[in-house]
């Protein structure tokens, strides 16, 4: 059995026009797993209960009003519409509840993972989910800005250099996916927008999370005049993603003077590490408490420049100090051994729960050894979750 063959199999035949792709080259060795996390049905439950707490908080007009001069700051404004295809990443502690490492509105894999599980056999762990969501998904966020998908929608796929990413082949099937449904679909870069062609819809994967970058004022200026319709956008990034809201959420009494139910706030402060700021008077504090702590960016992606407490050397730390960091609670990711040619080897897992508002859609694992799921450990990569 060869996973990587067998996925891009499993991709052209969902969307035969990649035949005509040669994805061989795109897909990483280690990008699927050939094991399976098998978890009790209680933590499908904890994943959709919290995402809809989450969804319910960022609705609530006192949470909104709560943040109404930081977004004034920002020099944003609310732009009707949610965002698509976010996740909620986890760990799970030793009595099996989940703790959440970051709210995550860059979330790469989603269509890839649903593929996954069908070229498994895998029943999905929410079983009416299907693409066609992710289209239904898309309409509703028009529906949101008070507008009509036209019949040939024009939408873009966008990022950085996108050919160059590294899972650029879910651009391409994302592509195909909305080619299917009768749109005018295009992958571009976020700088090469507005000039031959003027999308009505943006599926945003740009890590440029509050469009401040020179070259991204064009896309800001659009997203901000409502002009073209930004999922995932900085709006929503602002209100749930920003690494200061979970310090936020963790102050005592917040969710309390904000109205939330005592039973959603013990859900919330129970999934919740917690976390403060990196700042230079706590130092002394923090650096006795550090072997418990991990230190990463407010308003990065994936792994960069983030320091497990316990091996972080105390120049690095002095580095960080003050800088817009955040220091959390470490909760360790869960393990699971796996059998392997080479015998039993000890694997680290975390869950990447992804939704669309309140609503859960996919959970996959993350299967890794070392500090960091990279994707590039043998027989690591993304894996199905069996819940039973």
């Amino acid at each position: 059995m060869n996973l990587k063959s067998d996925f891009i199999q499993q991709l052209k035949a969902s969307y035969p026009a990649l035949q005509q792709k040669q994805l061989e080259d795109i897909v990483s060795e280690n990008l699927i797993s050939p094991f399976a996390v098998e978890l009790p049905p209680s933590v499908l439950k904890q994943a959709q209960d919290i995402v809809a707490a989450l969804f319910s908080l960022r609705e609530s007009k006192s949470y909104l009003g709560h943040y109404k001069k930081l977004i004034e700051e920002k020099g944003l404004k609310d732009p009707g519409n949610k965002s698509i295809m976010m996740s909620y990443d986890f760990h799970l502690d030793e009595n099996q509840n989940l703790k959440l490492i970051e709210v995550n509105t860059n979330a790469a894999f989603q269509i890839l993972g649903y593929e996954m599980y069908r070229m498994k056999g895998h029943p999905l762990p929410v079983t009416d989910f299907s693409p066609l969501e992710m289209g239904a998904n898309i309409r509703e966020e028009l529906a949101l800005q008070g507008k009509s998908p036209s019949q040939n929608l024009k939408i873009a796929i966008i990022d950085e250099a996108p050919s160059e990413q590294r899972l650029y082949v879910e651009f391409l099937v994302y592509n195909e996916l909305y080619k299917s449904l009768g749109w005018d679909s295009r992958i571009m870069d976020y700088r090469e927008l507005f000039q031959d062609f003027h999308p009505e819809f943006i599926y945003n994967r740009y890590t440029d999370f509050f469009l401040t970058a020179p070259t991204s004022q064009a896309l800001r200026e659009k997203f901000l005049n409502r002009e073209v319709c930004l999922s995932p956008n900085p709006y929503e990034y602002l209100l749930l993603a920003d690494k200061q809201r979970m310090i936020d959420w963790m102050q005592p009494n917040f969710l309390e003077n904000l109205g939330v139910d005592s039973e959603q706030a013990a859900l919330i402060r129970q999934t919740v590490p917690f976390s403060y700021d990196l700042r230079p008077e706590l130092s002394e504090q923090i650096w006795a408490e550090r072997k418990k702590l991990f230190f990463k960016p407010k308003n990065a992606f994936g792994s960069k420049l983030s320091y497990k407490g316990s091996s972080i050397s105390n120049k690095a730390f002095q580095d960080i100090l003050g800088q817009d960091m955040i220091a959390q609670e470490f909760v360790p990711a869960p393990e699971m051994t796996f059998e392997t040619p080479e015998g039993p080897q000890k694997f680290k897992f975390d869950l990447r729960c992804y939704a669309y508002q309140g609503r859960l859609q996919l959970v996959l694992a993350r299967i890794y050894q070392g500090q960091v799921t990279n994707l590039r450990t043998p027989y690591g990569g993304f894996a199905t979750v069996l819940f039973k």
